[in-house]
């Protein structure tokens, strides 16, 4: 069964439509909040209603308790402009993008699954 299409192109100018799930793995903590936005909303306008967004990335603890994301966090202000979220930073981004967070997936490593759905 043919379930998966790879795509070229640029998330900064669209996404392919119809698709079941669109993932996003490692990029959205590369670019400015603006530049998220954008890419958000090329998937959320190429999106079914039933269609999931899976974005894996690192997803910060709250207080002071010790990640790897945080050190990658430092990083990514001083290199790319990009930056590590908390859920509740996702929670925002999403909800700006006119997507709901429906839950954060912890895995093995160091990163999360962010699943949203279009709002």
């Amino acid at each position: 069964m043919n379930r998966i299409k790879i795509e070229s192109g640029s998330f900064f100018e669209s996404a392919p439509g119809g698709g079941d799930v669109y993932l996003l793995s490692y990029i959205i903590h590369d670019w400015s909040e603006a530049q998220c936005l954008t890419i958000l909303g090329n998937c959320r306008r190429a999106m079914n209603r039933n269609s999931r967004l899976l974005i894996i990335e690192m997803v910060l603890p709250t207080g002071d308790a010790p990640h790897l994301g945080k050190m990658l966090d430092v990083i990514m202000l001083a290199i790319p402009a990009g930056q590590e979220r908390t859920e509740l930073e996702y929670r925002r981004l999403l909800d700006e993008a006119v997507f709901k967070l429906t839950r954060v997936v912890p895995t093995e490593s160091a990163v999360s699954v962010v699943e949203a759905v279009p709002a």
